[in-house]
C-alpha cells in the first residue's frame, strides 16, 4: 500500500480520544506497542512561562472603514514577542469553513507539516520586512515608543491611543508618510490563564512519529533542529516490506521542518519552515480543561467533504513542562480494510 502524501498544517489528526487498535488475527505482524512518551499524560498543567517583552502590548485590530479612503490593510496584529502581521486590504482572510484533510492513509499528515496545496511563499526586503503569499501579508518587527505607540521596522507608525480613550479608531502612517484615521474593531477582553500559557512564539525542538498498520507496528520517525540543522533518524520493522513501506513514508523532507511557530491571544497561529515557507491559520481551545487544542486554515482549500460534522475538525492534545510545551497527535483511519494509526509528538521551547 504505496501512500500518498498530503500535509495538513495543524488540521488532520484526529481526535485524541482513540484506544489502542487491536492487532491482527493470526498475529503475523506482531503487536502494537505504544512506547512511554507517545501519548499524553492524563493531567493537564497550565504553563508557567515568562511573558514576552511586548506581551501586553499583543492585540489585533481590524479595518472597518477610513476617514480618508480605501485602507492600506485589512487587519494588523502585534505578537507578544515583537513582530507584527499586516493582512493586505484586498484580501479577505476571515476565517472559512473548518476543513479536513482527505483520509487517506498517511501517516506524513500530522502536526506542523505543510499541506498539499498552495504554500505561502516569502520574500524579504532590505529593511527586515517579509512578505507572504505574493503580497497578501505584510512581517516585521515593532519597538514601542510610547504605550499605544508602536514603531514598525519599515518605518510605519500605528497609533493606538484613541482606543485606550474608548473610541474605535486608530492613526496609521505608513512608510512614506501618509496618514489615515482607521475604524477598527478589536478585543481587549481578559485571557484566561490556558490561552496565556500557549500564547507566544515557540521554538520546534523535535518531531517524532509511529506508525502502525493492523495494529502492528511498522516504522518510527524523529526530527530535530541543532543550530538551524535538521537532523532526522528513522527506524523500519521486519513488517514494513510486506506493506511497500519505505523511508519516505514516516518523515517528510528536512527542508519543510516548521523551526518556529506563534500562537497569539487573538487565536492566530503561525508556522515558519526551514525552506522559508508560512503557513497561517487558526486556533482555540475546544477542551481548555484537559488542553485540547483545534486549528485550522483560513484560507479556502479544496476539499470534497461539504458535510458540516464534528469529522471536519481536528484536535490535538497540549501538555506543558518546565520551559516546553509538547503537542500530541494521534491519527487512525481504514482503507482496504487496512487499519492505519499514526502517533506524534511534536516538542517546543519557549523562545522569541
Amino acid at each position: 500500500m504505496k501512500r500518498n502524501f498530503l500535509y495538513a498544517c495543524l488540521i488532520a489528526l484526529a481526535s485524541v480520544g482513540f484506544t489502542a487498535c487491536e492487532s491482527d488475527e493470526n498475529g503475523e505482524y506482531g503487536e502494537e506497542k505504544i512506547p512511554e512518551g507517545a501519548l499524553p499524560t492524563t493531567e493537564f498543567t497550565l504553563g508557567n512561562f515568562e511573558d514576552e517583552p511586548y506581551a501586553e502590548d499583543a492585540i489585533k485590530v481590524e479595518v472597518q472603514s477610513t476617514v480618508e479612503g480605501n485602507p492600506e490593510f485589512s487587519s494588523i496584529e502585534l505578537f507578544g514577542d515583537g513582530h507584527y502581521l499586516m493582512s493586505g486590504a484586498n484580501n479577505n482572510h476571515a476565517p472559512q469553513k473548518t476543513v479536513k484533510a482527505k483520509r487517506e492513509a498517511d501517516g506524513s499528515v500530522s502536526v506542523f507539516k505543510k499541506r498539499g496545496t498552495k504554500r505561502m511563499a516569502t520574500r524579504a526586503n532590505e529593511d527586515g520586512t517579509i512578505i507572504f503569499d505574493n503580497g497578501s501579508y505584510t512581517y516585521g518587527t515593532y519597538t514601542r515608543e510610547q504605550k499605544g505607540v508602536y514603531r514598525f521596522n519599515n518605518g510605519a507608525l500605528l497609533d493606538l491611543r484613541k482606543l485606550q480613550e474608548g473610541s474605535s479608531t486608530v492613526v496609521y502612517t505608513n512608510s512614506n508618510g501618509r496618514k489615515s484615521t482607521v475604524y477598527v474593531n478589536y478585543n481587549v477582553d481578559e485571557k484566561p490563564l490556558e490561552m496565556r500559557s500557549i500564547c507566544r512564539s515557540w521554538r520546534m525542538n523535535s518531531f517524532e512519529t509511529w506508525h502502525y498498520l493492523n495494529g502492528a507496528y511498522i516504522a518510527h520517525g524523529k526530527q530535530w533542529i541543532t543550530n538551524g540543522v535538521v537532523s532526522h533518524n528513522i527506524d523500519l520493522s521486519p513488517a514494513a516490506k510486506k506493506w511497500d513501506y519505505d523511508k519516505d513514508d514516516v518523515l517528510d523532507e528536512d527542508s519543510e521542518f516548521c523551526y518556529r511557530v506563534i500562537f497569539s491571544t487573538n487565536n492566530t497561529y503561525i508556522c515558519f519552515y526551514v525552506d522559508g515557507d508560512v503557513e497561517i491559520g487558526t486556533w482555540e481551545w475546544t477542551d481548555p480543561y484537559n488542553g485540547v487544542l483545534r486549528c485550522w486554515e483560513t484560507s479556502d482549500w479544496d476539499d470534497d467533504d461539504d458535510d458540516d460534522d464534528d469529522d471536519d475538525f481536528a484536535d490535538m492534545t497540549v501538555r506543558f513542562e518546565g520551559n516546553q510545551m509538547r503537542i500530541y497527535g494521534d491519527f487512525m483511519d481504514t482503507e482496504d480494510g487496512v487499519l492505519f494509526r499514526t502517533l506524534s509528538v511534536a516538542t517546543f521551547s519557549a523562545k522569541y
